[in-house]
């Protein structure tokens, strides 16, 4: 294996198996096509919105940045290349984290991810997760609102650790890099105009070591991959995500008070 990735890694490893053997399915290759559409739907109804912008707005366009965020990663990248985060996360410096629990692996395809693990992960977290973490929103804005700027903690997060300090100790683009320019500085804008950036972080490294976590557990148990994330996930966003937002709800009786701060 290339000691980095190339155009035809993505198609290898779309050509390939997953960790437990199963051809990779069509919709594990193609997903990151209803992501595109997602986000250009949805920044219609934002862009019509525009005038009406408040925190829930700025939480659902969280959630639509984000599934732009997904088309550069696994879609086409600025190069052209097909399927490219992949091969790149399984060959760039975050693999190290995974170092010792894939050297139990002989993954052909390279370790950590996989199509299958990463499509769980990528619909569960940003589609299921932060669009469920809005419609709790939208029945009980004053306990879960917050939950909009929690996920733009996610995103801040993804963006600096998963995207800005791999290009730099490579020295080199890597998928997602690009829109990470324009989404972290976004984020880190609102977050801070939450009142509470600390812990939109905090919610974000919860998040990712949850989503770490299960990906460990799946390689090193083998686990059912669908079964271990869908748990796992869920549990992180939206679930622990709208438990911290009803905390600060109920702890800080002046967040409900500033729900319609970002105008």
């Amino acid at each position: 294996m290339s000691l980095r990735a190339t155009a035809s890694s993505g198609p290898n490893v779309l050509a390939g198996v997953n960790f437990d053997s199963t051809p990779v399915s069509w919709l594990e290759a193609n997903w990151p096509f209803f992501t595109w559409a997602i986000f250009l739907f949805a920044s219609g109804v934002l862009a019509a919105n525009y005038k009406k912008r408040d925190s829930y707005w700025y939480g659902w366009l969280a959630m639509v940045s984000y599934c732009l965020h997904q088309s550069e990663e696994h879609a086409y990248d600025i190069r052209g290349w097909r399927y490219a985060f992949v091969p790149s996360l399984n060959l760039g410096p975050i693999s190290k984290l995974y170092e010792a629990v894939c050297a139990e692996t002989e993954e052909p395809m390279g370790c950590p991810l996989d199509p299958k693990m990463t499509l769980y992960v990528n619909v569960l977290m940003v589609w299921i997760g932060f669009g469920g973490c809005m419609v709790a929103a939208t029945f009980s804005p004053r306990r879960f609102l917050f939950s909009g700027s929690l996920n733009w903690g996610t995103s801040v997060f993804n963006g600096v650790f998963g995207h800005m300090v791999p290009a730099v100790l490579n020295q080199s683009y890597n998928p997602g890099f690009v829109q990470s320019i324009f989404m972290v500085p976004l984020g880190i804008y609102l977050i801070r105009e939450s009142g509470r950036p600390f812990l939109c972080i905090f919610n974000g490294i919860l998040v990712h070591a949850v989503m770490a976590l299960g990906v460990v557990t799946i390689i090193r148990f083998d686990t059912n991959e669908a079964v271990t994330l869908m748990v796992a996930l869920l549990a992180a966003c939206p679930v622990l995500t709208l438990v911290i937002s009803n905390y600060v709800a109920t702890y800080n009786p002046t967040t409900a008070k500033n729900d319609n701060k970002m105008q």
